[in-house]
């Protein structure tokens, strides 16, 4: 008999006792790759649910940004509408901390003042513009690990303060 044993269902079977020859599947082992794709997997789901909640946040804090240079467009009051802006961003999100003093106390997530948000509008070009850019520091907690970093974000975000033509009015 010349080569394996054949199985009519399935082609040449393994021989009992000789190494290699069956199938890792077959007989229940993982395989490096497995092991390797599983190791992605998990690290990839957790540093998704260590990151993904924050940069939802910076999402949002530019929604409330482009909120309010939207308002800015009938609105004249420049400080009013920056005051109510850093207040609405300091709102989004809360943290327990402990403070100086050993007391949990809440703090916002993005701990933004007014005084760092520079917020220029620009009536002499055309078509008139607004500019409001700020950064904000962001700490990250690796729960697990037992470790905390900091991300710095940016927003730097421009828009014309011209209201909407639809078209004459019926």
């Amino acid at each position: 008999m010349i080569g394996p044993p054949l199985d009519s269902a399935r082609g040449p079977r393994a021989l009992p006792g000789r190494p290699g020859s069956a199938r890792r599947a077959e007989r229940g082992g993982i395989s490096w790759v497995t092991l390797l794709l599983l190791v992605i997997v998990v690290g990839g789901g957790y540093l998704a649910w260590v990151w993904l909640p924050i940069y939802f946040e910076n999402y949002t804090v530019k929604q409330v940004v482009r909120d309010y240079m939207n308002q800015a467009i009938k609105n004249k009051d420049d400080e009013g509408l920056r005051r109510n802006m850093v207040l609405k961003i300091r709102s989004l999100d809360e943290r327990d901390v402990v403070d100086e003093d050993g007391r949990m106390v809440r703090v916002p997530g993005v701990a933004l003042d007014e005084r760092d948000v520079t917020w220029e509008r620009d009536t002499r070009s055309q078509p008139p513009m607004i500019r409001v850019s700020f950064e904000y520091a962001r700490e990250v907690e690796y729960p697990v690990l037992d470790r905390t970093t900091t991300k710095v974000f940016v927003v730097d975000l421009s828009n014309e303060l011209t209201a909407a033509n639809w078209g004459p009015p019926r």
